[in-house]
């Protein structure tokens, strides 16, 4: 599965109904209303599903899901 489709599937699993239905690469990541423990889960699916290890500062640094998406296709690429 791609890692854009992979995280638009978990980012809708993990939100409400309302804001499922507006979930795109552009949504700002504090929009979307999770709470920490389920970000973390969101980002832990996602490296146990790509193989790849995110790191705190780049985490905090996320503001959008295209952001978390890149950061996620950058470490398959080997681009750290």
């Amino acid at each position: 599965m791609q890692v854009r489709g992979k995280t638009l599937q978990l980012l809708a699993r993990h939100t409400n109904e309302a804001s499922r239905e507006h979930i795109g690469m552009e949504s700002r990541i504090e929009d979307l209303e999770l709470d920490s423990l389920t970000m973390f889960e969101i980002v832990f699916e996602l490296e146990e599903c790509f193989g790849v290890e995110l790191d705190e500062r780049e985490l905090a640094s996320m503001k959008t899901v295209r952001d978390l998406v890149e950061s996620v296709e950058k470490k398959l690429a080997g681009e750290d």
